[in-house]
């Protein structure tokens, strides 16, 4: 049974896929998209892509600091026993209505996504589907609400494979923090229960990567010149005049890059942390150190790249690096210290200055992310990266000598990705037509028809040469 979610149809509290229906959205007139473990757009320039990409990256950011369950009778009761037990079965429908909500007011909040006035998304509407929803209680979860003193008052911990959320004031009378505070924690941490496996953590990496890592600095002088300009105003400060000036400096760029912008402003920060994926699974990046070529590094709030040739170890400027390292930059941080089991990430045109065996390297280094629990949305106009997986979907499949041709070329069976695990789409006629795959691989048509029309001309211009030359 399917529902949508943002129409205020109810769904049966039973388990399932999650769909996107998007309609008037940049050039897309109306679209459908399902997530698979790896979501792939393809298609011709000025087709839709990025606009899924940012549009589904907006909600998976927001839905959960915008859903509201109503918890305000739940609240005064852990205010008056200082313990509150919540059944997350019971909360099913409640979830779901409320996400219906959240859905229909995002489709509203879209201009703030892509910074644009209200104008340009009069007519969008963004929904979700829920196929048969069902809650997953497999994972444990624990979180702390504390003061700026590092004072401990909230606690929540659901243990793994329960379905109970149990939320602890650790604090009572004049100690205790605001019930607004409180009920907006525990929403956040019943949202999280109850959603997450639908609607994994996000990260993005733009195609404009490559401008916001080289001039985030440029981006925070502005900032500072802004300070400069309230300092010399003459009468009394009006904060309005900093909001207004904040808000014509920032508005001109879309969330996904003011979220990279503040992503490699706190890449200092970030170093210190070891994320889960690389604790777990660091064997899975050693594809990704062959891409790159080196190492990146950080000293005195500057970046630095240290590339390897052979023994031979060189420190550059980033600034001075390659554009591929550049490039990557968003990456090498993101899978080193934050990717964990749940995430999703999402990718405008991750072949971008890649070389085309680096480009084979990232599809394998996609099918390990994948097998790891970090799903991948993504906008490609790679050839080689379509083939590549194509390769590897080929290799899901058991024939004589399969291993021979692994070991021949440099195969592993970290490689080797389920076609059942892959979805693609491509964006044409201001849609989104899914694309058939089949044991051997993906029917990308738009890819297909300029390489076979290249060849092509080639062979009959080749025919003609050879003609005019043959005396």
């Amino acid at each position: 049974m399917e529902g949508e979610i943002g129409t205020g149809k109810k769904l049966a509290p039973t388990g399932g896929s999650m769909k996107f229906n998007l309609s008037n959205l940049g050039y897309l007139e109306r679209a459908t998209l399902e997530l698979g473990d790896l979501t792939i757009i393809c298609g011709k320039n000025n087709t839709g892509k990025t606009y899924v990409n940012y549009a589904i990256y907006g909600f998976m950011e927001s839905w959960k600091s915008n859903i509201d369950l109503d918890l305000e009778k739940e609240i005064e009761t852990l205010f008056q026993d200082g313990v509150l037990k919540i059944n997350l079965a019971s909360y099913k429908q409640k979830f779901i209505d409320a996400l219906g909500e959240v859905a229909n007011s995002y489709s509203e909040f879209i201009p703030n996504i892509f910074g644009v006035g209200e104008d340009s998304f009069q007519e969008t509407s963004f929904k979700v589907i829920l196929d048969e929803y069902r809650p997953d209680y497999s994972r444990a979860l624990s979180s702390t609400l504390s003061t700026l003193s590092d004072k401990e008052i909230l606690k929540v911990i659901k243990q793994k494979e329960s379905e109970i959320l149990e939320i602890t004031l650790l604090v009572k009378d004049k100690s205790a923090p605001p019930k607004q505070i409180v009920e907006n924690f525990v929403n956040l941490q019943l949202a999280e229960a109850l959603g997450s496996h639908y609607f994994s953590n996000a990260f993005i990496i733009t195609s404009e990567r490559t401008g916001v890592a080289l001039f985030y600095k440029e981006l925070d002088l502005n900032k500072k010149i802004i300070v400069e300009k309230l300092q010399n105003k003459k009468g009394s400060f009006n904060p309005s005049d900093f909001l207004e000036m904040l808000h014509d400096s920032l508005s001109r760029y879309s969330r996904p890059i003011r979220d990279e912008i503040n992503f490699v402003r706190d890449l200092d920060d970030l170093k210190k942390k070891k994320g889960q994926l690389l604790e777990k699974h660091p064997e899975i990046l050693s594809i990704f150190e062959e891409i790159v070529g080196g190492e990146y590094q950080l000293e005195n709030d500057s970046i630095f790249f240290e590339f390897k040739d052979g023994e031979t170890a060189t420190k550059i400027p980033f600034h001075a690096a390659s554009s591929t390292v550049k490039s990557l930059l968003n990456m090498n941080f993101y899978l080193k210290h934050l990717a964990k089991e749940g995430d999703i990430l999402i990718i405008d045109e991750p072949e971008l200055n890649l070389h085309p065996a680096n480009q084979r390297k990232l599809a394998k280094l996609f099918s390990r992310l994948i097998k790891c629990g970090i799903k991948l949305l993504m906008t490609t106009h790679s050839d080689y990266l379509i083939k590549e997986l194509n390769n590897l979907i080929v290799l899901n499949n058991n024939f004589a000598s399969k291993q021979e041709l692994m070991d021949k070329y440099n195969y592993t069976d970290l490689d080797v990705l389920d076609k059942n695990r892959v979805k693609v789409y491509i964006a044409e006629k201001q849609t989104l037509t899914p694309a058939e795959i089949t044991d051997i691989g993906i029917e990308v048509g738009t890819f297909d028809r300029e390489i076979i029309e290249m060849n092509n001309f080639f062979d009959e211009a080749t025919v003609e040469l050879d003609s005019a030359y043959d005396f």
